[in-house]
């Protein structure tokens, strides 16, 4: 349906896809389930909708009434194990090259199906959570799509 919220799944699709490195990608729920860091299969990446902004339309523009677009946010936090050292260094080595991978997969890509659909962009990264073992990382990233149905 035309008004449905942005279907994270696409994303998921794509990384399952284009970083065979991951043991596995996974929604929301499957991260919600995590009871602690060691409980991370790794190195694995979970895609989570964290918003959808509307932008308002002007009053008698033209399709105002049918189509709006709407700004997409959404997260994929990535988590990586090395049992080298106790620092947490290794796990930050082995990191780089999951991220990238992702990053390569994401970066510049349109969701398919989708209407109004933009290119999505990398808006931030930053370390979530860490032991001396596993590390969590999670990549925010823009996109748009339009709801709302075709005039």
């Amino acid at each position: 349906m035309a008004s449905e919220p942005f279907d994270i799944d696409l994303v998921i699709a794509r990384l399952r896809d284009q970083v065979p490195v991951l043991d596995g990608v996974e929604g929301a729920a499957e991260l919600a389930d995590i009871a602690n860091l060691r409980s991370f299969r790794t190195p694995s990446a979970y895609v989570v909708l964290v918003q959808e902004t509307p932008e308002p339309r002007k009053p008698g523009a033209p399709g105002a009434a049918s189509r709006q677009m709407t700004k997409v946010v959404f997260g994929v936090t990535t988590a990586v194990r090395n049992y080298k050292g106790n620092k947490g260094k290794a796990a930050t080595d082995d990191l780089r090259p999951v991220l990238a991978a992702q990053r390569e997969a994401l970066i510049g890509w349109v969701p398919p199906g989708l209407a109004g659909a933009r290119d999505c962009q990398l808006v931030q990264g930053k370390v979530i959570d860490y032991d001396a073992n596993t590390l969590l990382w999670t990549d925010i990233y823009e996109t748009q799509h339009a709801l709302g149905r075709a005039s």
